[in-house]
Order: structure tokens, then C-alpha cells, then sequence
């Protein structure tokens, strides 16, 4: 952002916080709902993380940088409200005898899908140019590092409708 947009460090790293914010506002504003509306608070927790990508498609590349920050609460927002919802629901799921063990490898699995998406991020940015910090680089990779994630974004969308609608055979 500060290469794109000309903004400094600092300002960046509001942007940035911009995510956590909507993930705590998001998670706080809905802790309290009832079990039986854990599927749409997982589902409308993906549209939004949908939508954050794709705005950020648009928006890290051109600005303004209003429109990043928003984006960036949006995909916060996103994470919160599903969040909660999928380890209750993942904890209901489970045989009542693996429901502690599944409750402590919840956040093992956030972590590796942390750690899984920086490494994928940081190999795309590597081959399409940004080592090389050229501003029309730094536009292609700023572009398509958010295009990358759509593909996961979408397998997570499937995964998400799966996880909360029963399962017809």
C-alpha cells in the first residue's frame, strides 16, 4: 500500500487492523444467537469473505485506500461471525467421546491454514514479480495474489454449504 497507493507504514498497518477489528466487532455483535442459527451465521460468514476477495481484487490495486480498509473489515466480519459457529457445530458433530480432542485440534487447523495460505501467497507474489518492485509489477501482483485466493475461497464456499446443509443420499 505504500508503493500503490502512497500512504505510510502506519497508515497501512490501520488498514491492515482494519480485519481484526471487523472480526472482533463481528464475533462480539453475535456470540450470544442461538445454536439454530449457526448455519446461516457460517454461510453469510462466507459470502462476506467472498466478497472481501473480490473486492480486494479490485481495490488493492487502484484504491482508494478507504476502499481497502473496508474491504478489509468486511473480510474480518466474515471470519467472526463463522467462526464460533463452526467449532460448535464441528464440536456437536462429533462422537461425544472425540469432542474434546476435536475442540483442541480446531485451532491446529486455523494455524496450518494460516501457515498454508502465507507460504501459496508468497509463491505467487514471488512468480509474477514482486521481488523485482516495479510499480506496474507491483500492480499485477497486488491483482492477482487476491485472484489466487478465489479458487480456495470457492472450495471453502462448497465445503461451508456442505458442513451446514444435511447431506441427501
Amino acid at each position: 500500500m505504500t508503493r500503490l497507493h502512497g500512504v505510510s507504514a502506519l497508515v497501512a498497518g490501520y488498514v491492515i487492523a482494519c480485519s481484526s477489528i471487523g472480526w472482533s466487532i463481528a464475533a462480539i455483535s453475535i456470540s450470544g444467537l442461538a445454536e439454530r442459527h449457526d448455519s446461516k451465521m457460517i454461510l453469510l460468514g462466507m459470502l462476506l469473505l467472498l466478497v472481501s476477495i473480490l473486492g480486494f481484487v479490485y481495490s488493492v490495486p487502484v484504491g482508494p485506500v478507504w476502499l481497502i480498509a473496508l474491504f478489509a473489515l468486511i473480510e474480518g466480519a466474515g471470519f467472526g461471525m463463522s467462526w464460533t459457529f463452526i467449532l460448535r457445530r464441528v464440536t456437536y458433530l462429533a462422537d461425544s467421546n472425540e469432542q474434546e480432542r476435536v475442540a483442541a485440534a480446531m485451532p491446529t487447523i486455523q494455524r496450518f491454514g494460516y501457515a498454508f495460505g502465507a507460504a501459496y501467497i508468497g509463491i505467487i507474489a514471488n512468480a509474477v514479480g514482486l521481488e523485482s518492485m516495479q510499480q506496474g509489477d507491483i500492480i499485477t501482483v497486488a491483482r492477482t495474489i487476491f485472484l489466487a485466493c478465489l479458487p480456495f475461497a470457492l472450495v471453502g464456499s462448497i465445503a461451508a454449504i456442505r458442513f451446514v446443509l444435511p447431506l441427501k443420499l
